[in-house]
């Protein structure tokens, strides 16, 4: 009979601390990322890294070791300060079909059909160990506000089902003691409730549907995100011509006649939980249809006892129908935001993405509402220059491509966004994208005085043009539309909670790299922060031209906790 391995013999673990930009993939080596041993934060902020692994032992070598080698589990420990708490999660994989365009820059780290690292998912009592494939777990360091620690190590052990220790690795972590300053400026990912409550199949307003819109609401808010998109009327958004998404519409109208009425109950409900869940900013949903402001929004009434839909991609934006039924609602609107001591926080929007040959009837649809929304901004993604040297619209929210011929023009208050269609040399979070391609929009908008920062996709959960459902754990591109990683920033998880993705946390870390270089800036001023920031870089930063590599953010924020630090 031959000799049965014993347990400790039998694993055979690579387990290797890496920084939180690399993504690992199964069968990629991720032998030549740099090493964590040391990672510093500031007081308030979460820092994150990852311990990749891999059981370098075959399923079994004969029928007598089955036991002792198939797939064998394994617990994490982990010793840290007592108060730091450590969040351990798995790095989930998700498929996609579509990662990338046909056109694309020699930056992606694949252009490849496959599974890709994503969802940050909750890790049970034990791992099992998968012959010869990486896997990676997402390790979070909550620093809280007063930490007592200044210097601590993190220890993070496997140790088999029997208590012994078979690995075992170490990271040091340093706290400055500063409190990480709050974000000032405005951070929106549209939110999209019908989705949750398509996702979860829940009546839309049911007491489960506000509890799941609570969960993701705080999932937001947690990670950097204080702006909502609010649906006064289901949002005209990605929507087929002639097709409908779920109604959604936050404000009950009745219809009487010529005249209306209306019940702002639920609007005033959605304000309080968003308040709640940390939101300071809200931005009303859009007026008049995407793409041009040609339709009015879907809009219904109940007349006569029965519930209609009075408008939608029937009516016109002009009409005169639509006319008076805003020359009514909007002063009624404006008034309850007043009530409710907002109307400071508050944006309007006209259309999303209108572009040249859209300008005449934007304009005719602005200047429906300019009367009504005179104390208002009003703030659209768009990124075509006549909008903004005309005066059509005061907030324009041009792409990360486009922007730097806004800044040209004496750019008064300075937005930016990307979606899908800037996938060449610029910031975005695709999967087939690295990660520090996601954190550099930190810097950027740090040096070029951004005062908010826009995307379209929190929980898109449809497929494009909302033509039909999609799970997003199989379907990660709204139907072969978009490169995987555009439409969504949460995975819907049990219970109604939102599942971050890795993407989230590298976003989070970008808005933590700005927050700490206005911390720098207030104790050496912002000509000192800038040139520090040119001269690690080696260049000057602009939204398409910056360092393509994770140690360039990873050695800045280090210097920038430094000289903090010494400022203190």
């Amino acid at each position: 009979m031959g000799k049965q391995l014993s347990v400790i013999e039998s694993i055979q673990i690579e387990w290797v601390p890496v920084d939180s930009l690399q993504k690992i993939f199964m069968k990629k080596e991720p032998l030549s990322c740099p090493r964590v041993y040391e990672l510093s934060g500031m007081e308030g902020e979460t820092v994150s890294f990852q311990m990749a692994y891999r059981y370098r032992k075959p399923y079994y070598s004969s029928q007598m070791m089955v036991q002792a080698t198939k797939n064998p589990s394994v617990r994490v420990r982990v010793q840290a300060p007592e108060d730091i708490r450590v969040k351990i999660r798995k790095v989930g994989y998700v498929p996609s079909a579509y990662p990338a365009y046909g056109e694309y820059d020699s930056d992606y780290l694949t252009t490849e059909p496959g599974l890709y690292p994503d969802p940050l998912e909750a890790m049970g009592e034990t791992i099992q160990l998968i012959p010869f494939y990486w896997r990676s777990l997402w390790i979070d360091l909550e620093i809280p506000k007063g930490s007592a620690v200044k210097n601590g190590t993190v220890v993070l052990q496997l140790e088999t089902l029997q208590g012994e220790i078979v690995k075992e690795a170490a990271v040091e972590i340093h706290v400055v003691p500063c409190e990480l300053p709050a974000l000032d400026l405005i951070h929106t990912e549209w939110f999209y409730s019908d989705c949750l409550a398509d996702y979860y199949k829940v009546p839309v307003f049911s007491e489960d549907y506000w509890k799941i819109v609570g969960n993701f609401m705080r999932a937001a808010t947690k990670r950097g995100v204080n702006m909502i998109l609010t649906p006064l009327f289901t949002l005209p958004l990605d929507t087929l011509i002639g097709n409908e998404r779920t109604t959604v519409q936050l404000v009950d109208v009745w219809k009487h006649g010529e005249s209306f009425t209306f019940g702002f109950e639920k609007l005033e409900r959605w304000i309080a939980l968003a308040k709640e869940s940390g939101f300071t900013w809200i931005e009303m949903g859009h007026l008049f249809s995407q793409w041009g402001a040609k339709y009015a929004p879907k809009v219904v009434a109940v007349e006569n006892e029965k519930e209609t839909r009075l408008f939608g991609w029937g009516t016109k934006a002009d009409s005169a129908e639509y006319r008076t039924f805003l020359k009514t609602f909007l002063p009624e609107l404006t008034k309850e935001l007043e009530r409710l001591g907002i109307e400071k926080q508050t944006y309007f929007h006209i259309s999303d993405e209108p572009n040249a040959g859209n300008i005449e009837t934007y304009k005719i649809a602005r200047e429906m509402v300019r009367e009504e929304l005179k104390d208002y901004s009003i703030l659209d993604a768009l990124s075509t220059l006549p909008f903004y040297k005309k005066g059509i619209v005061s907030y324009p929210v041009p792409t990360n491509e486009h922007i730097h011929e806004f800044l040209d023009a004496g750019f008064e208050h300075p937005w930016v966004y990307y979606c899908s269609g800037e996938y060449l040399e610029v910031s975005n979070r695709f999967f087939a994208q690295p990660s520090y391609r996601n954190r550099i929009l930190g810097v950027q908008m740090y040096l070029y005085e951004i005062e908010g920062f826009l995307h379209w996709g929190y929980n898109y959960y449809n497929s494009q043009y909302s033509i039909r459902h999609i799970d997003p754990y199989r379907v990660t591109d709204a139907d072969d539309a978009f490169p995987s990683g555009d439409s969504f920033l949460v995975y819907p998880g049990e219970d109604g909670d939102a599942v971050e993705s890795l993407r989230f946390l590298v976003l989070e870390e970008g808005l933590n790299d700005y927050r700490a270089l206005r911390q720098l800036e207030t104790y050496k001023g912002k000509e000192y922060v800038h040139t520090l920031i040119e001269k690690m870089a080696g260049m000057k930063i602009t939204f398409s031209d910056y360092p393509r590599n994770a140690a360039f953010l990873l050695e800045l924020r280090e210097r920038v906790n430094k000289e903090i630090e010494e400022c203190l």
